[in-house]
């Protein structure tokens, strides 16, 4: 009987031991990395947007003798939305080495570092800064001061290592290096007005109205004036022709009430 019970319990035993490996062990490293380390709030990757502003342009010169030749523009007046985004990252004021008994980890005062996230320690909340290492972060106080302790990822916890970096230059700091750049739409409002020629005795334009409800897409309309009507008003806009033909047309604006 006793041979049968120690053959059961070392059959329950393997049976824990294995469970262990799946889960229990796994569960353990998660609750070591809780209670020994720090909470991340990580930083969203993805560009933010910073402003966001409105561009006017149009070729509006009263007074001066302009040329279009057919298929260009003859007047126009275009509202562009410029988006400009940021994304956080900091560099080195000079380079700077972190030296221990193992490999130096160094930065370079020309290079922008990404952070990752953001973690307090002691009351005190430091940017955890890619260094190069999978998994790996240097820790930077509010004031660009290096921490001399590295940290490692864990799931969604830092742990500090034992290792302390001599830091190189002394009092070396990270300054804050916004990454920026701008996107312009296609024109959401306005309208652009080309020569189309001369057919029939009058003369032709191509308008494009931007002024709709899906902005960028427009919309366009073939419009005519006498050949001999001296002179056109567009949208508080007009202009004498003072000489045309199927390929070209000059002219000169007279007013702009817009």
């Amino acid at each position: 009987m006793k041979v049968i019970n120690l053959f059961l319990m070392t059959t329950l035993l393997g049976g824990c031991l294995y469970a262990g490996d799946n889960n229990i062990l796994a569960a353990r490293g998660d609750l070591f990395s809780a209670l020994n380390g720090y909470s991340i709030e990580f930083v969203d990757e993805e560009p933010k947007l910073a402003k966001t502003e409105y561009i006017e342009d149009n070729n509006f010169k009263l007074n001066e003798s302009m040329t279009a030749f057919r298929g260009y523009t003859v007047l126009n007046s275009k509202k562009y939305r410029k988006d400009t985004y940021v994304e956080n990252f900091l560099r080195p004021t000079q380079d700077v080495v972190l030296h221990s008994a193992s490999v130096p980890v160094k930065f370079s005062s020309k290079e922008k570092y990404r952070v990752l996230g953001v973690s307090e320690i002691d009351g005190r909340d430091y940017r955890l800064v890619d260094s190069g290492l999978k998994g790996f972060v240097v820790l930077v106080d509010e004031e660009g001061n290096l921490f001399k302790k590295m940290g490692q990822i864990k799931g969604n916890y830092l742990v500090l290592m034992d290792t302390e970096y001599y830091i190189a230059p002394k009092g070396a700091k990270m300054s804050n290096a916004l990454n920026t750049h701008s996107v312009q739409t296609k024109p959401t409002k306005g309208f652009d007005l080309k020569f189309d020629g001369v057919k029939m005795d009058r003369i032709w334009f191509t308008y494009l109205d931007y002024n709709n409800d899906e902005g960028n897409k427009g919309s366009f309309e073939n419009i005519s004036f006498p050949l001999n009507a001296g002179v056109i008003e567009i949208n508080g806009l007009a202009f004498r022709v003072l000489k045309v033909d199927n390929d070209r047309l000059d002219y000169i604006i007279l007013k702009n009430k817009r």
